[in-house]
């Protein structure tokens, strides 16, 4: 009776090196792939949170949000993000927030949906979360939603050259856990010429939308602030418009 040939070990150790080499050859290629779907996923991420902009602002006669109010207090904070009631965990991390008082949230009601950027790396070690909840890996120009002098979209005179939302990230330095000597990213809301808050997280290339709809990839015409791999940052190009003139 004839029996069928095992492999001997020779054999068994070739297939495992052979095995072993191809995944060594392909690995770089599907890291490329994962870094392309992110990237997309983060343009149309941006580019709806653009929408919801717009959608508010036909709502609200014409007007951006502010970046936070206080008109709530003494109850609490109101960030454009969302709410953050008062006499509740200060410790960083801890911090509670409630979402679904954002002021976009109407606008697309999914939670961890297009508010996050899938390449922001929150497993990271490094990582420093504010709150008990994940809330947006993008930020909008801070000039644009200063509180006490609202600004409207008929002021934006050049809708294709004016940041609406970009990829944003801050490293921290000075709030427990994190420390001069040991630095920490966190997740970020706002963008200004003088602070290094864009997210240059796509192969060092950042996400935006720009009023006007289009998406803009941002490339640094200045230095990167390199800490962590996983979070390079830096200030916007300096021909993006992040202000009313």
């Amino acid at each position: 009776m004839k029996r069928d040939r095992a492999f001997s070990l020779l054999e068994l150790l070739v297939i495992i090196a052979v095995i072993g080499l191809l995944i060594t050859v392909l690995m770089p290629a599907l890291a490329r792939v994962r870094m392309t779907v992110s990237t997309a996923v983060c343009a149309t991420n941006v580019k709806q949170m653009a929408m919801a902009m717009q959608l508010y602002t036909n709502d609200n006669d014409n007007f951006i949000f502010p970046l936070k109010t206080t008109e709530m207090a003494p109850s609490g904070t109101w960030w454009w993000f969302g709410f953050e009631a008062a006499g509740g965990p200060t410790v960083e991390g801890n911090r509670i927030l409630d979402r679904e008082r954002g002021r976009l949230w109407q606008y697309y009601e999914v939670s961890d949906s297009i508010e996050l950027c899938p390449s922001f790396a929150v497993d990271s070690p490094r990582y420093k979360p504010k709150y008990t909840t994940h809330w947006s890996t993008y930020g909008l120009p801070q000039k644009l939603t200063n509180p006490a002098v609202p600004t409207s979209i008929d002021q934006i005179a050049q809708p294709a050259a004016m940041l609406a939302f970009a990829d944003c990230a801050q490293i921290n330095t000075w709030q427990l856990p994190a420390s001069a000597g040991n630095p920490m990213f966190e997740q970020w809301f706002y963008v200004d010429r003088t602070l290094q808050t864009v997210h240059y997280v796509h192969d060092r290339h950042a996400n935006a939308s720009m009023f006007d709809g289009h998406v803009r990839i941002l490339k640094p015409d200045l230095k990167l602030n390199e800490t962590f791999s996983e979070a390079p940052v830096g200030r916007p190009p300096t021909d993006v418009m992040i202000q009313i003139r």
